[in-house]
């Protein structure tokens, strides 16, 4: 299909991507110009009309919507296909819990960008005719082989939205007690009110209670034996858990296969724990789950309570808890201290962010040099952690080639990763991708091939205590024994002509244009070394 803005008089038969006034009617969006719509159009003044022109293979949203649609339903739902909307909605065809994985739907939306799936919360109960979700794309007319492609994504998996029966669960309760007095055993009323309350939806039915000593051999003897006599377990601790060792924590490792959730990340719920044991499911309740309400740990019960198999995966720690609690007492507010009374950074040392280039493919070295291994960790996560180490910052990497698995070794490091889709262009796609993505409060950026192993953070930050940040102009390069290496610091008067000192910069004069306000840095032999060839990684990793 060709989308593009048309000259009115070569729009006949043109689709309309949006809707269109004419007097007192509407040419709403789908509808295909005829020449009658083009002259009411040529009246009114419409000189050029934004639409869409179809070729063979293209197809209407309606049939789109009919082809994905049932790749999406599962169990328990139906849909319908509005003409007028370009949407489908996704309907509840009995009573249940809408199960949904996050993961999944949000991979799907980045499917592409004219096509959304909203839902309702996962794990809602919900009823017969309810809506439960909206697929809708925002072009009239689709291509085939998009559709095709979607269909082939989505083949791999069950269906991604599905509505479960509401089954009765059996399920048991084990108190661990401590202090065996009233105000414990009106902690524990309170708990499982709360408990019923939450999940009174889910028909389960608390068919025991259980009691052990809040001490690690009987609560691990007691979640054992609760365990294997009913498939969902509810612990309630007399006490919270502050960490890993702790008495519930160190019983439920030891009793349990497999600890899949050992908490969340909320500040006054944070000793959630799930785990499974053979066919039974551990639920540890927070302490406090009685007086604080947190939706992402009801949304994680409900979780491994309805859900057939459970997983670590299942649990990711990527959500965001929001704070309620936003008031400072009065001691509070004695105690201020500013975090800029904590910063090494001096007023008068310069702001250098730090570019860190790991997009090539390794051409000359005859394998991926960066993910040669050194040690625990591949080589191009030297670099990473000096520069981290370092005064730079904010710290910036570039991945291209073999992306994924780069970027897998960075996952838990608050860093910027740069994904560089052009890479096989050359080093300089990076180094523009990089330098375009330097805030501006930023003096200066200083690149860093990831093929150096020995930099160091103390070097970085000799490289920045030369930078003058109150010089208009400024370029800091390193050297050793006249010869020029990199890592390389340009400031940012001078992006437009960031770039990385030539291997043979021995042979022939560089950066010429940047003399006048060129700084060299004194660095020794080991810090600058790159490694290019099979050679070279063999030396190195043979230290």
């Amino acid at each position: 299909m060709q989308i593009s803005e048309f000259d009115i008089s070569t729009a006949d038969g043109i689709i309309l991507l949006n809707d269109i006034r004419i007097d007192d009617r509407v040419l709403p969006q789908g509808h295909k110009l005829t020449r009658e719509d083009i002259m009411f159009l040529k009246i009114i003044g419409i000189k050029k009309i934004t639409g869409v022109r179809t070729v063979p293979g293209d197809i209407t949203v309606e049939t789109a919507l009919g082809m994905i649609a049932p790749q999406i339903c599962g169990n328990n739902l139906v849909y319908t296909i509005s003409k007028n909307s370009n949407s489908c909605k996704i309907v509840a065809n009995s009573d249940g819990i809408f199960i949904c994985t996050d993961e999944r739907l949000a991979k799907f939306n980045r499917i592409n960008p004219y096509m959304t799936l909203n839902t309702v919360p996962a794990y809602k109960n919900v009823k017969k005719g309810d809506v439960i979700g909206s697929l809708k794309f925002r072009c009239p007319i689709v291509e085939q082989s998009f559709v095709d492609d979607i269909i082939f994504r989505l083949s791999g998996n069950e269906p991604l939205l599905k509505i479960q029966s509401e089954n009765m669960i059996k399920a048991a309760v084990l108190f661990t007690q401590f202090y065996k007095d009233n105000a414990e055993n009106k902690h524990f009323s309170a708990v499982v009110k709360r408990l019923i309350k939450n999940f009174s939806g889910l028909q389960l039915e608390f068919a025991q209670e259980f009691y052990c000593a809040h001490e690690y051999t009987d609560t691990a003897a007691g979640i054992s034996e609760a365990a294997g006599k009913y498939p969902l377990v509810f612990v309630i601790p007399a006490l919270p858990s502050s960490y890993v060792g702790d008495t519930v924590p160190a019983a439920l490792s030891a009793s349990s296969d497999c600890i899949v959730c050992s908490n969340i990340p909320q500040d006054t719920l944070s000793d959630l724990m799930i785990a499974t044991k053979k066919n039974s499911k551990i639920i540890v309740l927070p302490y406090h789950y009685d007086k604080v309400t947190s939706p992402l740990a009801d949304k994680f019960i409900k979780m491994a309570i309805t859900k057939d198999k459970l997983f670590q995966n299942d649990f990711p720690h990527f959500n965001n808890v929001l704070l309620e609690d936003t008031k400072l007492s009065d001691e509070e507010k004695e105690n201020i201290i500013s975090p800029d009374n904590n910063k090494k950074k001096t007023k008068t040392e310069a702001h250098i962010a730090a570019v860190i280039l790991a997009a090539g493919i390794s051409t000359r070295a005859r394998c991926n040099k960066l993910l040669v291994k050194l040690g625990d960790e591949p080589l191009f996560m030297k670099a990473v952690r000096a520069a981290i180490k370092s005064k730079a910052n904010p710290i910036y990497v570039v991945t291209g080639h073999r992306a994924e698995e780069l970027e897998e070794y960075m996952e838990d490091l608050d860093i910027n990763i740069l994904r560089n889709d052009d890479y096989m262009s050359g080093v300089k796609t990076s180094i523009r991708l990089g330098i375009n993505s330097v805030p501006s409060f930023c003096d200066g950026a200083m690149l860093i091939p990831a093929d150096m192993p020995c930099i160091t953070p103390a070097y970085i930050n000799k490289m920045i205590k030369t930078f003058d940040k109150d010089k208009h102009r400024q370029l800091c390069i390193s050297q050793f024994k006249g010869k020029k290496y990199n890592p390389i610091l340009w400031g940012k008067d001078i992006y437009q002509s960031a770039d990385l000192v030539p291997e043979n910069s021995h042979l022939r004069a560089i950066f010429m244009e940047h003399y006048d306000y060129t700084k060299f840095v004194e660095a020794d032999e080991e810090c600058c070394i790159d490694i290019n060839f099979p050679y070279d990684i063999e030396v190195l990793t043979n230290k």
